[in-house]
């Protein structure tokens, strides 16, 4: 719509886009975005759920250490995914919560989960390097033997725990820089998510590197 005035001379152009393929351009991707964000959200509120309900099952694991430590991992991992749910409905605006404060507290979660699931595979490792060391010490080829090879030779028997190992002090990283306790550069951080997302994809890959 075009309106002239001719007092001052000024023609103002109006244009209804409504209707028009830029606005249906604009609304679709409205849409697809916020259509994006409740998948994830849902799939956040899933991995919370089934964390809560791994955590309802590890609790009557026998040895206390990995019971504890396996049961505490899951329950923090399960409210920092409840926290992520949170955040998004407040970035959606259906509901109204301090936006800081819940990625704060999600960081802390996570990095509670990370260290419980060091604990928990250290803890393996030291059991794992303990029966190798009975074995050998049985065996009289290999008397003489040292730490080293004692832990390549468990690293061999048991790559799940190596794959561990390394995912987890790598992944540990992230919710330490998330949490402001220390700063790392881009690049220490995108190497750090690198390496536990790739491992990560191969214990998922392959059963026998899962732990």
């Amino acid at each position: 719509a075009v309106v002239s005035t001719q007092s001052t001379g000024v023609i103002f152009v109006s244009v209804d886009v409504s209707n028009g393929p830029l606005f249906q351009l604009i609304s679709a991707s409205v849409l697809n975005f916020t259509f994006l964000i409740v998948i994830v959200s849902d799939f956040s509120l899933g991995r919370s759920v089934e964390h809560m309900r791994g955590a309802a099952v590890s609790i009557h694991i026998n040895d206390p250490i990995l019971r504890y430590s396996i049961t505490l991992s899951r329950i923090s991992s399960a409210f920092q995914f409840l926290c992520d749910n949170f955040y998004l409905f407040s970035k959606l605006g259906l509901i109204r919560l301090d936006q800081d404060n819940l990625s704060s507290i999600s960081s802390k979660c996570w990095l509670y989960a990370d260290l419980l699931n060091l604990i928990r595979v250290c803890y393996e490792i030291r059991h794992e390097l303990y029966e190798q060391i009975g074995r050998q010490e049985s065996n009289l080829k290999y008397s003489d033997h040292n730490l080293y090879s004692t832990f390549r030779c468990v690293m061999a028997r048991r790559p799940d725990l190596f794959l561990d190992l390394v995912k987890n002090a790598t992944d540990i990283w992230l919710p330490v820089h998330a949490s402001g306790l220390t700063k790392l550069s881009p690049g220490t951080v995108g190497f750090c998510g690198t390496v536990s997302s790739v491992l990560g994809v191969a214990a998922v890959w392959q059963k026998s590197r899962r732990l």
